[in-house]
C-alpha cells in the first residue's frame, strides 16, 4: 500500500484535498528556495521506519495532469504490485514533445546562464546531462512515488549537488553567482536557479542509475483536451517520433524529428503557447474561478 502525501497551507486549502491523499502542512517549510525537496525531507525524516512507497504531488496535480489523483494513485499500486521501485508521471506532455531533455529545456524557456551549470555539472559528476531522454525519463513538477531504498539515493544525488554548487556560491564564482541569482521566471522574479536545477536533477537521476522506474503513458486523447485536435495530434505524433527515434537509436528519425519540431521550437508565440497550455495559471484553482464557473450566464 502506498502513501500519497498532499501539501496546504491553511484549512481553506487542507478541506479541498483529496480523499486519496495524506494531508501535510506546507507551512512548516523553511527554505522556499527548494519548493517540494524540503517537504520530501521532512516526510522521510518523519517515517524513518518506513518501508511503503510515498510520494508527495502538489495541489495542481489534476489541474496539470489531466488524471484524478485516485487514477494516479491506482497506477502507482499497478506498478508497485509488478516489482517497480519509482512511478512517476510527466505532466509537461507538450514540453516533453518539443525538447530533447530537460536541460535544454530549461536553457530554450530563457534561464539565463543555465548551460553553465550544466557544464560545470557534467565535469563534476561526469554524468552527461544534455543526453537525450525519453518518456521514460523526462520529467518535470516531481510527481513520483517510491521506495524508500529509492528515495534515499535520490536524497544522496540532489544533496551532492547542492553541496557542490553551493561551494562554488561560497567561492564567487560565475557558476556560483548564475546559481544564487534569478532563475528569471515570468511568474516569480524573486525565485532563484536553484529550484530550477534541483527539478532536473529527477530526471538525470533515473536516467543514471540502477532503479526500476514506470512512467504514466499519456494517450492521444490527452494531448488533444491540452492543446486542441490538430495542434495537440502533432505533439503526440512529435513525441513518438522522437521516443521511437531514440528507442532504435536511429539518427536519421532523430534528425527528421528535429527538423520538424524546429516549426514550433523556432517561434517564442507558439512555444510560449506550447508552455502556457501545458501548465495552466493558478488563477483556475482559485475560489475566484471556482465562483465564477458555479454561475450560469445567459447571454
Amino acid at each position: 500500500m502506498i502513501k500519497l502525501y498532499q501539501p496546504y497551507l491553511g484549512k481553506d486549502e487542507k478541506s479541498s484535498l483529496s480523499p486519496s491523499v495524506i494531508p501535510w502542512d506546507a507551512g512548516s517549510n523553511t527554505d522556499n528556495s527548494t519548493r517540494e525537496y524540503e517537504l520530501f525531507k521532512q516526510i522521510a525524516k518523519a517515517n524513518p521506519e518506513a518501508t511503503e512507497p510515498w510520494g508527495l504531488v502538489s495541489r495542481k496535480f489534476t489541474h496539470k495532469s489531466l488524471l484524478a489523483i485516485a487514477e494516479f494513485h491506482h497506477f502507482a499500486e499497478q506498478k508497485f504490485s509488478e516489482g517497480y521501485d519509482c512511478v512517476f508521471i510527466n505532466p509537461m506532455i507538450g514540453i516533453e514533445a518539443l525538447h530533447l531533455n530537460v536541460w535544454q529545456q530549461g536553457v530554450q524557456c530563457g534561464h539565463a546562464g543555465l548551460d553553465q551549470i550544466i557544464g560545470f555539472l557534467e565535469t563534476s559528476l561526469a554524468l552527461p546531462l544534455n543526453a537525450p531522454m525519453d518518456k521514460n525519463t523526462f520529467a518535470f513538477c516531481n510527481y513520483f512515488v517510491a521506495k524508500p531504498s529509492f528515495w534515499n539515493s535520490y536524497f544522496a544525488f540532489v544533496d551532492k549537488v547542492i553541496v557542490l554548487l553551493d561551494q562554488e556560491v561560497a567561492k564567487g564564482t560565475e557558476v556560483g553567482a548564475i546559481y544564487a541569482g534569478t532563475g528569471s521566471y515570468h511568474r516569480d522574479g524573486n525565485i532563484t536557479m536553484k529550484p530550477f536545477v534541483i527539478e532536473r536533477l529527477f530526471s538525470t537521476f533515473i536516467q543514471h542509475h540502477e532503479f526500476k522506474v514506470a512512467s504514466f503513458n499519456y494517450e492521444k486523447n490527452f494531448y488533444e483536451v491540452k492543446f486542441g485536435g490538430k495542434f495537440g495530434e502533432f505533439l503526440f505524433q512529435l513525441s513518438a517520433l522522437k521516443n521511437t527515434a531514440l528507442q532504435l537509436k536511429q539518427e536519421n528519425l532523430l534528425m527528421a524529428y528535429d527538423q520538424i519540431r524546429f516549426f514550433i521550437y523556432s517561434n517564442p508565440t507558439y512555444m510560449a503557447s506550447v508552455s502556457l497550455l501545458d501548465d495552466p495559471p493558478d488563477f483556475f484553482l482559485t475560489k475566484e474561478y471556482t465562483e465564477l464557473m458555479s454561475h450560469q450566464f445567459v447571454v
